[in-house]
C-alpha cells in the first residue's frame, strides 16, 4: 500500500501577530514528519475543515496569563459558527504567550470538544523562549493523527 501524507491545517487568530511568530517552524516540524500543511488565519476568512485529517488550533494569550485570558472571543466564535463539526478530526491546541497561558489551553480544549474532535495535545509557546518545547505538537500528531 503506497503512503499517502495526511494533510493538516493549522487555524489560528492572528491578532497581536505572535502566533504567526511560532507557525513557521512548527509548519517546517509537521512538514518533516510527512504531513502536508495548510496555515489559514481566521482574520482571511472561512476555510472547509472537511479536507483535513487533523487540526492544529491557535490562539494568542494578551498580557500576563494571570486571569482567565484566552482564547480570543473571535477564535471561539470563528470555531463555534464557521466551520463544520470536527466529528472526524484530530486536534491539538496551542498558545502565544508572553509569560503564561493562564486557562487559555483548558479552554480551547473544551472547544474542540464541543466540536467533537479527539484531543491530540496541548502546547503554550512563550514567547521569551519559543523553541522551549517547540516539538511537542509535531510529534503528538505524529504519533496520533497517523
Amino acid at each position: 500500500m503506497p503512503f499517502v501524507p495526511l494533510r493538516l491545517l493549522v487555524l489560528f487568530d492572528d491578532e497581536g501577530g505572535t502566533c504567526a511568530k511560532v507557525i513557521p517552524r512548527m509548519k517546517e516540524m509537521l512538514e518533516h514528519r510527512a504531513f502536508l500543511v495548510d496555515v489559514h488565519r481566521i482574520q482571511d476568512g472561512p476555510v472547509d475543515v472537511t479536507a483535513y485529517r487533523g487540526i492544529v488550533l491557535g490562539s494568542p494569550v494578551f498580557g500576563l496569563g494571570l486571569k482567565g485570558v484566552g482564547p480570543t472571543e473571535r477564535l471561539t466564535r470563528y470555531v463555534l459558527d464557521e466551520t463544520d463539526d470536527w466529528d472526524e478530526l484530530k486536534a491539538a491546541v496551542f498558545c502565544a504567550c508572553r509569560i503564561r497561558p493562564g486557562l487559555t489551553l483548558d479552554r480551547m480544549k473544551g472547544l474542540i470538544f464541543e466540536k467533537g474532535a479527539d484531543f491530540v495535545a496541548a502546547h503554550a509557546y512563550r514567547l521569551t523562549r519559543p523553541a522551549e518545547g517547540e516539538h511537542i505538537i509535531p510529534a503528538e500528531c505524529m504519533v496520533r493523527i497517523r
